[in-house]
């Protein structure tokens, strides 16, 4: 346990599912890059998806949330119903098919938050946890989130076609109200709080009522981060690894190709290298109010130390 946050148990003890025939096998050794948001998730994916064997599909929120539509994002692994199971593989399965590639590449941030309930759904996931120093994360976090929570402007076409693609008319009603908040007019939005932006830990709805938003922004970063560490760790060294954002380069490239059991891509290789800039990582924190800064060290600074990232002076 980091400082004094309590956080839900994650135990894995086996709980079996019943195979009743409606679900396909778990695809074959799926990559699924986790990690809190504005940590580097997006840039990794853009590189691994480069790769020949790999087929992408980039943050199907509705696909992962089938069946518990009502609940946080924060899943517990007795939410992987047989029902659940089945519509989550044999929809990765179908994108597997029409892409005509052999692996699954798959990223959403939320996932850091359900791990145990994202390795029920694909139990030979390798998973590659890719963390950010939570200052330049939370304060990122904080930009998009003031940019994207409200309208649909900002919102790319591509995302909201794949959102009603993935959405039935059955589950409509669910998001009803989160279509509102995000459409509200601005004097509505004191009153029902922002829509929230990024992983719904649970009472998110709530806290945009009560707290100040670099808070909550401190709340999503940390949870996501420990938790995923929490759980990650009890894996096998073959299933699950942990990088950071600031330690990019070719050769941890390297690492995570082997991690993945990927071969060698030229293609990978030379998109890295178009794409890497080695300044963006702790870009924000330098140019931070500091007073913004201790109002998100007094939220994160416990699991900054858990991991190791060195303290502003």
């Amino acid at each position: 346990m980091v400082g004094t946050m309590v956080l839900p148990d994650v135990s894995r003890a086996p709980v079996h599912v019943v195979d009743r025939g409606v679900a396909a096998p778990a695809t074959t050794d799926p990559i699924v890059i986790v990690g809190a948001p504005r940590s580097g998730t997006t840039f990794l994916a853009e590189v691994l998806s480069c790769h020949p064997d790999l087929h992408l599909v980039d943050e199907p929120r509705m696909i992962w949330r089938y069946g518990n539509d009502r609940k946080s994002d924060l899943l517990k692994p007795e939410d992987a119903r047989p029902k659940v199971i089945a519509y989550i593989r044999n929809t990765f399965k179908r994108h597997l098919t029409k892409a005509g590639k052999p692996r699954l590449l798959e990223k959403t941030p939320s996932n850091a938050l359900r791990l145990p309930f994202v390795e029920r759904v694909l139990p030979s996931a390798r998973i590659v946890h890719i963390m950010r120093n939570g200052l330049d994360s939370v304060l990122s976090i904080e930009s998009f989130w003031r940019r994207s929570a409200h309208g649909l402007r900002n919102v790319a076409p591509g995302r909201f076609c794949q959102r009603l693609k993935e959405l039935s008319m059955r589950r409509a009603p669910y998001y009803a109200s989160e279509l509102f908040r995000r459409t509200a007019p601005l004097p509505l939005r004191t009153l029902i709080g922002v829509n929230p932006w990024g992983p719904r830990i649970p009472g998110i709805n709530q806290m945009t009522r009560e707290m100040d938003l670099l808070e909550i922004c401190c709340l999503q970063w940390r949870m996501c981060v420990e938790l995923s560490c929490q759980f990650g760790r009890t894996l096998p060294p073959d299933r699950y690894f942990e990088c950071r954002l600031e330690d990019m380069s070719p050769q941890l490239m390297e690492r995570i190709f082997r991690f993945c059991q990927l071969p060698e891509s030229n293609a990978v290789q030379s998109f890295f290298q178009s794409r890497f800039q080695p300044d963006v990582p702790s870009a924000r924190k330098r140019t931070a109010d500091p007073a913004k800064v201790q109002q998100v060290l007094r939220w994160i600074e416990p699991t900054m130390k858990w991991l190791g990232y060195p303290l502003p002076d």
